[in-house]
């Protein structure tokens, strides 16, 4: 399953793009982390906090695939800067991008199309949001985008 998963994000994803995945294990559940983002450099120096990372886990033992967060980065949120023009907006630091997702059946073939529709949204979410999207300074989102 995981080189599958690894397949699709290979496949899908812009080649400079960040992308892990990985096994783990905790509190007997086996699971796989997928994750990806922009690039590979750290926020602020904070490990593991990525420009525009999202995350989904996977359980080995139920097949239920679900948008994970991972110590305040990750799950399927990007960030872009807020309209100032916008009353609700006007005062934030950043506003959040949802990435679509649905929790798919727990088949394989329903998972890793799942996964796939889940890329293709974060890719096409920066695109249509690439002017205003946070970390311009850590990425060449045109470079990443093509």
């Amino acid at each position: 399953m995981k080189t599958k998963i690894e397949n699709i994000l290979n496949e899908v994803l812009p080649k400079n793009a960040y992308r892990e995945v990985y096994e783990r294990t905790f509190l007997g559940d086996k699971s796989l982390c997928i994750m990806f983002a922009a690039n590979n450099v750290n926020i602020n120096s904070v490990q593991g906090q990525k420009p525009q990372k999202v995350s989904l886990m996977l359980s080995l033992i139920d097949l239920d695939l679900h948008p994970q967060i991972f110590g305040g980065n990750g799950g399927q949120h990007i960030y872009r800067r807020p309209n100032l023009n916008d009353s609700k907006e006007k005062y934030l630091a950043m506003k959040s991008v949802k990435i679509p997702f649905k929790r798919p059946k727990p088949e394989e073939t329903f998972i890793l199309s799942a996964i796939k529709r889940f890329v293709e949204n974060w890719v096409s979410a920066l695109k249509e949001n690439q002017e205003v999207l946070m970390y311009q300074n850590l990425v060449d989102y045109d470079e990443l985008l093509g």
